[in-house]
């Protein structure tokens, strides 16, 4: 098969198999009399391992290393990492979706309700300067 043909039953771009070609990802199949790729199934199969990868969110660096391991061990290596890396991801993001419903609970929201609790704590307890003084401000501290 040729390199649209490929490219169309991987779901990839041309461009996507020439790129991978270019960073050693998949090894350039023989060429034809006329010039053009050969590809055949085990380039599919190829094409497909480092497309699920990707998807995966494996670099492309990465992808390189668990492909020149024959082992398969530091394929296991890397999906533990990234498995890691994706739940200390989603806790930073429900911790953050949790500060913002917090947010959204109060009755009226202004500028000031963006400062964390504790921000807020060590700022209600600073002395305050008389209205119209130098260093007075129009905070909506109580």
């Amino acid at each position: 098969m040729r390199i649209g043909e490929l490219a169309a039953l991987v779901g990839v771009s041309t461009r996507t198999v020439r790129h991978y070609h270019h960073l050693g990802l998949l090894p350039e199949p023989e060429r034809l009399a006329n010039g053009y790729r050969e590809y055949r199934l085990r380039d599919a199969v190829a094409l497909a391992r480092v497309r699920r990868l990707a998807e995966l969110g494996l670099s492309l660096d990465e992808i390189r290393d668990v492909l020149a391991d024959d082992r398969g061990r530091e394929l296991r290596e890397v999906l533990l990492e990234l498995d890691t890396d994706l739940a200390r991801q989603q806790r930073a993001i429900e911790v953050r979706r949790e500060r913002l419903a917090a947010l959204l609970t109060e009755a009226e929201l202004h500028p000031d309700s963006t400062v964390s609790p504790d921000m807020a704590e060590l700022l209600r307890a600073l002395p305050r300067a008389p209205p119209g003084s130098p260093g007075s401000t129009a905070s909506c501290w109580p």
